[in-house]
């Protein structure tokens, strides 16, 4: 599992009302792995944190963890050392509706997205210039860490939206009528088939070194790598310079690599330099 966790609600219609919270992350081939599932009376402080509290002995707090949500503040009180940011989604709604700065939306969306520091710098800067008291509510009660690709502190894994919990309660919506054992025992139900089918396709490739989705992002990687070069910078082996299109990047290779063989280094290379570029 990748440890980047969103975490959402939904509202159910049954006579008892109440809400249903999701905890939910993706496996390695973005096959959507639910956590947990807690249905409460109303939201509000307590029930979130009693959420979080059960959650963390499921999944254990560390600095390698990340959060996602819609401002949750109730995460930290359960999870100390885990980051957390703000669905980019739902920040862009809000600035929408109550900032009224859609026509330049996108440049916030851009800012968010952006990879380096620099790249981010261009867009929020010009952002700045259409919506200045929305920048300064970003930037200074918001802060960078929270919305931003570049100055989040850990791996993102590139999700920046809570849409993979969204997608989890769209498929639970005949449910949000049942009572609150049925719920369960359907949600049980389902997501036990989906395993079954993956455990399935899994078996299939055990005797093998990559699964297809795998062997298709090397082949890619390799076709990619093709046309790129490589330098070395100084003697350390692990430093070099990678050219490509008219752009530059300079890589500083994991100790792990340094006794791979000339191609597994160009194309570990080429991968960070992807990365970098």
């Amino acid at each position: 599992m990748r440890k980047v966790i969103a975490v959402d609600d939904t509202y159910l219609y049954d006579k008892y009302e109440g809400v249903l919270l999701s905890a939910v992350a993706q496996n390695t081939k973005n096959h959507i792995y639910p956590i947990a599932f807690y249905v409460i009376d109303k939201e509000n402080d307590v029930s979130w944190t009693f959420f979080f509290k059960k959650l963390k002995s499921i999944v254990v707090d560390g600095p390698d963890l990340c959060f996602i949500s819609d401002r949750h503040k109730s995460i930290v009180k359960a999870y100390n050392h885990a980051h957390y940011g703000y669905c980019m989604r739902h920040l862009g709604e809000n600035l929408w509706v109550n900032h009224q700065c859609g026509e330049h939306l996108y440049l916030f969306y851009n800012a968010a997205k952006g990879y380096s520091p620099k790249e981010f710098s261009n867009h929020f800067v010009e952002f700045k210039n259409y919506c200045p008291e929305v920048a300064f509510f970003l930037e200074h009660e918001l802060g960078f860490k929270k919305w931003t690709m570049s100055y989040f502190p850990d791996n993102w894994f590139d999700m920046m939206t809570i849409n993979i919990a969204k997608s989890v309660n769209a498929i639970l919506i005949t449910e949000r009528e049942y009572p609150v054992a049925s719920i369960f025992n359907s949600i049980a139900k389902r997501f036990g088939e989906l395993f079954r089918e993956r455990h399935a396709c899994v078996l299939k490739y055990k005797d093998k070194k990559f699964v297809p989705t795998f062997k298709n992002i090397l082949r890619y990687n390799m076709s990619k790598g093709d046309s790129f070069y490589m330098e070395n910078i100084s003697e350390d082996k692990r430093q070099y310079t990678v050219f490509e299109s008219g752009c530059t990047a300079k890589v500083d290779l994991p100790k792990r690599s340094c006794s791979c063989r000339k191609f597994d280094l160009v194309k570990i290379s080429c991968d960070h330099a992807m990365t970098a570029l």
